[in-house]
């Protein structure tokens, strides 16, 4: 008997069926640090190893993105559609950390005003001019600040370092892929090394994972999953868990939890 994990993330039901038992114990070896071989020094083995390192990282960009999409994911299509927001600078600032502080400040005045109830999921992006600048989803702050913000300019002031251009949004799918697409490109940056690729407020929705699940069928019953209708199939192998087929879904409506 193989392993099975269901992750589920607003109205997507992501099916995997390993080959093989997930063994607790066994995992995966770190490759053990050795000095440098003369041989490919000569032979531009500093070059291959760059690349090698360039390759393990948007290995790991590919992962974070997809992590980042589903936590996006988790929070749209609910009864309020979150607004966007773009914070620029008008000034040149191009120091991330300066650039968070910055927008830890915007997050606590909208707190001291509207409340700790909203919830937020923010990435930044360097301008052409090498300026940073944010773009952001708000859940839960007032509907009429998206049709007053032309005339009280009330949250560009409370940003109080440039501009923000705000968005009113139907709350799609469509939004986790447009800001999955600006996290990414923030994961494999070097002038954010050691910086956060993204922020999120602590009361953001998070996704569901379950493994080892069996019987299937109480899970996918629960969401009204038609197993032999997935919107997307695939089958590919790994090195721990053998062959696995990949399925995701899409859970209606009404039984979004």
């Amino acid at each position: 008997m193989g392993y099975t994990k269901v992750i589920i993330s607003g109205n997507n039901f992501e099916l995997y069926e390993y080959e093989r038992q997930l063994r607790p114990n066994l995992r995966p070896r770190r490759p053990r640090k050795s000095s440098p071989d003369i041989d490919n020094l000569e032979t531009g083995g500093k070059d291959t190893l760059s690349e090698r390192q360039l390759g393990r990282r948007r290995d790991n960009a590919r992962r974070a993105s997809v992590a980042f999409r589903r936590l996006t994911a988790c929070n749209l299509g609910g009864s309020q559609p979150p607004l966007l927001l773009t914070l620029t600078y008008k000034e040149n600032i191009a120091d991330i950390a300066v650039g968070y502080q910055d927008y830890r400040s915007f997050v606590q005045s909208l707190r001291h005003a509207y409340g700790k109830t909203f919830k937020y999921v923010c990435v930044p992006e360097f301008q052409m001019r090498g300026a940073v600048h944010f773009h952001a989803l708000f859940w839960g702050l007032p509907a009429e600040l998206y049709l007053q913000e032309r005339k009280t300019r009330e949250l560009a002031d409370r940003w109080g370092r440039g501009f923000v251009f705000l968005k009113q949004t139907d709350g799609s799918g469509k939004l986790s892929s447009y800001l999955t697409k600006y996290m990414s490109k923030a994961f494999i940056d070097p002038r954010l090394k050691n910086k956060k690729a993204y922020v999120a407020s602590r009361n953001i929705k998070r996704p569901s994972e379950m493994g080892g699940v069996s019987p299937l069928w109480p899970i996918t019953d629960d969401y009204a999953v038609d197993i032999e209708k997935p919107i997307f199939d695939k089958k590919y192998y790994t090195s721990f868990l053998g062959n696995c087929r990949y399925r995701l879904f899409e859970i209606p409506p009404d039984e979004q939890k």
